[in-house]
Order: structure tokens, then C-alpha cells, then sequence
């Protein structure tokens, strides 16, 4: 009989935290301040250990926009590949999970690219970040709340979901929302629509919401993701030429392998749309030194 008393008290004590912890306002620390502070990325990583916005600086805005305090509602983010997208994504649970605890959604486009996002990139972080190790109880058994598709901690959850499958896409409602690699999404999912309309009506219900959508973009006729972007702002990460010093964004158009009628890849250069002077790849050329591992 006492055991049952304790956990009972235990489960009231734990809604009481949540309950008040429902009405602490947003945080001021935005999801780039945050991973730079707490987010550490796993051994295996390109760059493992603490996590530093200054290495992708084209980052640092998409982050902002995914902030609590920030109006933006929807982000679209059209990439090249392996560019650090998926991981934006991963860093914005991080955040959720330790400041800013709600219900969220992750679609991947099929089953087994969720399961690999849980085992390659959102489990590692966690075990990786003491913050988020606290969080989230380790997987030990049925009823951690920790599974392959199912984060659980104090105040929210985490859903990994597929969305090429119809039921997936309606399932549990939540104000924040990740749908990645869209382009990869099915045109009509059980005869009921792109999945990314499906998906958005899961967060329909809350007045403050906010939806990452991210791919890198396929076929022009048929690109979801370049549809989104081009319904938005459209902004572009700008950066200086090192010799005249004009802003620019990267065009395909302006990258340079040909000389002299011989085509060399290796000795490939960008063209400064204001000087015409012909950049190399050395990152010190291009007028931000990257930051020491």
C-alpha cells in the first residue's frame, strides 16, 4: 500500500512541475544560442564534440526563425546536400526538448529513413548532450517512453514519423512540426493529398505554431520544396568577395572548370559577380577563416 502511495504522489509532483513549467513565457535564448551553450554531436560525427553555429554560419538565421520568440510560422529551407539541414532539425529538439518543452513531429519520407534519423542522428545527440540525457529516460524498457519512434520527457513528446503513409500523416496533432526531405514525399498519399498538406493540418489547431520544411529540391515541375520556398521571402545566405568585398549568393552560373578549352574540375573557381576575379575553394579565400576543431 505505501508503494502505491508514492508513486502516486511521484506522478502528482511530476504533473505539478509540468503544469507550472506550462506557464514559464518563452525562452529569450534562441535554438542557435542554445546548441552552442548545451548540444554536443557524437564521436562519429564529420565535426564531434561541441556544437559551434561559427561553422556554418548560413545556419545561424534558420535557427533564429525556429525560436520560440521569433514570428515566423513556417520555415522552408531549399539545400544542396549535406549541408547541415537534417541536423538544424535535430538541434531544434534538442531545444524543445530541454527549453522549450512541447509535443512535436518528425516525418521522414519513408519508415526506414525515420528509423535511421533516430539511430544516426537524434539517439547519438541525446546520449552526447548531458542536458538531454536527463531528459529523456535511457530505452531500458516498455515503459521508458523512449523508443526507436517515440521520444518522451517532461511537458512533451517527440513522434518520428513516415509520411508516405496515410494514417502516419494524420496522426497526433502538434504545434511544431519537422518535415524533411520533401521532394522525396509521394505526390498523393492514399488519394488524399501531398503528404506536407496532410502534415500541416496536424498543427492546425494551435495558434502558435511553427513547421520546418526542408529538401533538397528534384524535378523543377514537381519540387514541393521550391513551390514553399518561392511562396515565402525567398532569402538567400549572401557572402563577401575576399578581393572587392561585394555581398553575393552562390549561382551555379559563376562556378568556372574550364580553361583554355580543357575542362579541370580539380581547379574549379567562382567568378565575383562584382570584381570577375576568380575565387578558389580555400576557405580562407572567401573572407571567414574557419573556426579550429
Amino acid at each position: 500500500m505505501s508503494w502505491s502511495h508514492e508513486v502516486s504522489y511521484a506522478s502528482m509532483d511530476a504533473r505539478r512541475r509540468a503544469f507550472f513549467g506550462g506557464l514559464r513565457p518563452d525562452s529569450l535564448q534562441t535554438v542557435a544560442e542554445w546548441a552552442d551553450e548545451r548540444l554536443h554531436l557524437p564521436s562519429f560525427a564529420p565535426v564531434p564534440g561541441q556544437w559551434r553555429t561559427s561553422r556554418t554560419p548560413f545556419l545561424k538565421e534558420i535557427m533564429e526563425c525556429l525560436s520560440p520568440r521569433h514570428r515566423c510560422r513556417k520555415v522552408v529551407f531549399m539545400k544542396p546536400v549535406q549541408i547541415g539541414g537534417t541536423q538544424v532539425a535535430v538541434n531544434w529538439v534538442g531545444y524543445t526538448m530541454d527549453r522549450s518543452p512541447t509535443a512535436m513531429l518528425f516525418y521522414e519520407p519513408t519508415i526506414d529513413m525515420a528509423k535511421r534519423l533516430t539511430k544516426e542522428k537524434i539517439d547519438p545527440v541525446i546520449d552526447a548532450t548531458p542536458e538531454l540525457r536527463e531528459k529523456v529516460k535511457e530505452a531500458k524498457s516498455r515503459d521508458s517512453g523512449n523508443t526507436t519512434y517515440r521520444k518522451e520527457y517532461l511537458g512533451g513528446f517527440l513522434n518520428v514519423l513516415w509520411a508516405n503513409s496515410a494514417s502516419s500523416s494524420r496522426s497526433t496533432s502538434a504545434p511544431r512540426i519537422v518535415a524533411d526531405e520533401v521532394d522525396e514525399y509521394e505526390q498523393d498519399v492514399g488519394d488524399q493529398g501531398h503528404p506536407c498538406d496532410l502534415i500541416e493540418k496536424r498543427a492546425a489547431a494551435y495558434a502558435r505554431y511553427k513547421i520546418f520544411e526542408l529538401s533538397t529540391p528534384t524535378l523543377e515541375t514537381l519540387s514541393r520544396i521550391e513551390r514553399d520556398y518561392l511562396l515565402g521571402s525567398q532569402g538567400r545566405y549572401h557572402v563577401p568577395c575576399p578581393f572587392c568585398g561585394k555581398y553575393q549568393h552562390f549561382e551555379w552560373e559563376r562556378i568556372i572548370y574550364t580553361f583554355d578549352g580543357v575542362k579541370r574540375p580539380d581547379d574549379a573557381a567562382y567568378q565575383c559577380a562584382g570584381c570577375q576575379q576568380l575565387v578558389d575553394r580555400h576557405p580562407l579565400r572567401l573572407g571567414r577563416p574557419m573556426d579550429d576543431p
